[in-house]
């Protein structure tokens, strides 16, 4: 028999290991048949991977970059926040050098798990709902594997923020109790800021906000109101604080990124559209995932939480419709709704041009507070059955069966408007799916035994969910792991220093992210709609491979399709073993520093592009410098690279007269510039890049990383932890 302490640590544990076996279940295609997700690499593989490898790297050797030297001319990916360098659940990742690929699987499947657990400590435990038997689990199961965690598997930053949201949530309740609970609170709304994407963020940290408003107005007036409003107020500060080293450097980055540039009149466009309200009950209607996906419109999540959690949601609420929470619940999903319909709906047009609004403007991505509310609801709905009489029950199977048939024969009708025979036959076959699993709750809706009920109630969500969505966002792993081994070996035996370039017609052979994350220095980003858009005008405007302005990027070796011509005189090509590109060598490329001892000062791009893009244009030799002294000489320098790392360079420069030290690396605020130990004006020069002006004679040229933006949210971070650390050293002198 079981000891009491074991029976004691079972009880809290037995939840939480059965949601890691559903999560098993549910991935079962990655473990068991060598699947991986997402379908194409999407950002998880594409954009995250090889710089998750660049800060492993590094930390092995014992740095912890704030900048990024392998993609573009230089990236400051601390204040990329998908990039998550401040997310907690990436450091585990951190620490493994090379990051195998498992670790990255797991880590992504390990975040739905923190949803359901997080949704089942919730459910069960808050004073708002205090759900027992299986509710909160059947809760857990819906939210965790709900369409919006499905279809951002390749965005982890995205799920983390979703997952931390019940967490937050019960860390709020506390907090309105207890003054105690406060940094608990704080910490888990920090948690939330800190995953990484701005727009589940953004809209995360309302909901918490909404549920705290609500917390605040629920429990009456009188004198305790300033209380409670009080306590809340202390969370929002302190999940400021804790996530400033985050939030303020990304807010500086916001100004130099693509999405900057868009202007505001075409900031819409990633809308949910009212016609796939149908995908709540069956995302086989428009087609799961980007194979099977068939509409016009941009693919968007649904609110698909499964058939079965639909069911119980409209039976939880139709059961507690008396109670406030359960009209908490209702205008909560009718807000969310509402929201991400974008300018289709009535309530984003007042918000849009908000601050954070305004540059979080995919609106369809707020559905998955939908998904949540009918999670709730779905708990709910299991609660209702539990504690219902025998006449009740019958009239909800009834009215379940009477829904099952309505859809089996309705279905047909519904779904003749779908183009296409094979998406005809997919949606006709999940909407009577969504009819068999009526019949399904209905039968068990029956069973006299409680705890058999809820028992089978969370089986038939967990096999729904699991066929549903197991499959959505797979794809076999490819067998040939290392296509282009021999040229990666090529270029790997090349010692020098120089970045590699990938042709456009070549970026589906061979991409810049698999470069980077093999260790080269690649001149393109990933793709990032948050990229500096300086460097990608600079380097999309250049006409050939050939031309002057091209040679400053220090692209050594250019990635083409097999038998490609060369993009230039100085070109041609070197590697040709690999099966569908060719390796071409770019003579004309430049070291990545020189010096120049003639300038043209300008006063902004647009003069710098004037020079760069002359056909006369002689890197070697001129420069412009904005808002920078004019030289114009014809001296001899020599030039030593002391140390090149992510957040700091250091040269040695001897030279015969005054020269400009250009760096080829991009100009961005943050970066400062010392000469023998002096700080030293920095310019942009180059249009994008950075020099410094040398006068005659040996100096040290240095360059370090470490901005005020960061030092101001590290000092925010610090008080909060201090005003923590006092709090409990009060506390605890108290007792």
């Amino acid at each position: 028999m079981m000891s009491m302490t074991a029976m004691v640590v079972w009880r809290r544990v037995k939840v939480p290991v059965f949601l890691a076996g559903a999560t098993l279940l549910f991935f079962w295609p990655v473990w068991v048949a060598g699947y991986r997700f997402p379908i194409g690499g999407g950002d998880l593989w594409g954009q995250l991977y090889p710089v998750w490898s660049y800060i492993a790297e590094w930390l092995r050797r014992g740095v912890v970059p704030l900048w990024s030297t392998r993609m573009m001319a230089g990236d400051p990916i601390l204040a990329e926040a998908q990039y998550g360098l401040f997310n907690p659940l990436n450091w585990p990742l951190f620490l493994l050098h090379p990051i195998p690929t498992w670790a990255v699987t797991l880590r992504g499947m390990a975040t739905l798990w923190l949803a359901g657990v997080g949704m089942y400590a919730y459910l069960r435990h808050s004073p708002v709902w205090k759900l027992r038997g299986a509710a909160a689990p059947v809760g857990a199961l819906a939210y965790m594997f709900a369409d919006p965690f499905v279809a951002h598997l390749g965005h982890p930053q995205f799920n983390d923020a979703l997952a931390w949201l019940p967490w937050a949530l019960w860390a709020v309740d506390g907090a309105m109790r207890a003054s105690r609970r406060i940094p608990l609170a704080g910490g888990a709304l920090a948690l939330i800021l800190l995953a990484g994407h701005g727009q589940a963020s953004l809209y995360a940290a309302l909901v918490v906000g909404l549920y705290a408003l609500w917390h605040a107005l629920e429990g009456g007036g009188g004198q305790a109101m300033p209380r409670r409003v009080g306590r809340l107020a202390l969370v929002g500060v302190l999940a400021a604080f804790l996530a400033a080293p985050d939030l303020l450097p990304g807010f500086e980055r916001l100004p130099y990124t693509e999405r900057a540039l868009v202007p505001f009149e075409l900031r819409r466009g990633y809308e949910f559209p009212p016609q796939m309200l149908v995908d709540v009950l069956s995302p086989a209607y428009h087609g799961r995932g980007m194979r099977e996906f068939w509409p016009s419109w941009n693919r968007v999540e649904s609110a698909y939480v499964g058939a079965a959690a639909l069911y119980l949601a409209v039976i939880g609420v139709a059961s507690g419709w008396r109670r406030r929470r359960t009209w908490f619940l209702l205008i909560l999903g009718a807000l969310a709704y509402l929201f991400a319909l974008g300018y289709q709906g009535p309530l984003y047009p007042a918000l849009a041009r908000l601050p954070l609004f305004a540059d979080s403007w995919k609106t369809a991505r707020a559905i998955f507070v939908l998904s949540f509310a009918l999670a709730v609801g779905a708990a709910l709905g299991v609660e209702a059955l539990g504690r219902a009489r025998r006449r009740t029950l019958l009239v909800w199977g009834g009215a379940l069966l009477a829904v099952g048939v309505l859809l089996w024969l309705g279905a047909p009708a519904w779904t003749a408007r779908v183009p296409g025979d094979a998406q005809r036959l997919r949606a006709l076959t999940g909407l009577r799916a969504a009819a068999l699993i009526a019949v399904a709750v209905a039968a068990l809706s029956q069973l006299r035994r409680r705890r058999w009920q809820g028992v089978g109630l969370a089986a038939l969500l967990l096999l729904e969910l699991t066929a549903q969505g197991a499959w959505a966002e797979l794809e076999p792993v490819s067998q040939d792991t290392q296509p282009y081994a021999a040229a990666e070996a090529y270029l790997h035996a090349d010692a020098g220093w120089f970045r590699v370039d990938v042709d456009g017609a070549a970026r589906g052979l061979w991409s810049p992210a698999v470069l980077q994350a093999a260790g080269f220095e690649v001149v393109q980003g990933t793709g990032n709609p948050m990229e500096l858009y300086a460097f990608n005008q600079l380097y999309w405007a250049v006409p050939y491979k050939g031309a002057p302005v091209y040679q400053l990027f220090g692209a050594k070796y250019i990635i083409v399709p097999k038998g490609a011509l060369p993009g230039g005189d100085g070109i041609w090509p070197v590697f040709l073993d690999a099966p569908a590109l060719d390796i071409h060598l770019n003579t004309n490329a430049m070291n990545r520093v020189w010096l120049v001892y003639n300038t043209v000062p300008v006063a902004g791009l647009e003069e710098a592009y004037a020079v760069l893009f002359a056909p006369e244009f002689a890197p070697l030799s001129v420069a412009t410098v904005e808002n920078g002294p004019a030289l114009h000489g014809a001296g001899q320098g020599v030039l030593e690279v002391l140390a090149y790392g992510p957040n700091r360079v250091r040269i040695a420069v001897r030279t015969t007269e005054t020269a400009l030290f250009v760096l080829s690396d991009i100009f961005y605020p943050g970066w400062r510039a010392c000469m023998d130990g002096t700080l030293t004006p920095l310019y942009k020069t180059n249009g994008i890049f950075r020099g410094v002006v040398v006068p005659p004679g040996e100096h040290s040229v240095e360059m370090d990383f470490f901005p005020p933006s960061l030092r101001q949210g590290l000092g925010l971070a610090a008080m909060a932890i201090c005003v923590i650390i006092l709090g409990l050293c009060k506390r605890r002198c108290r007792r």
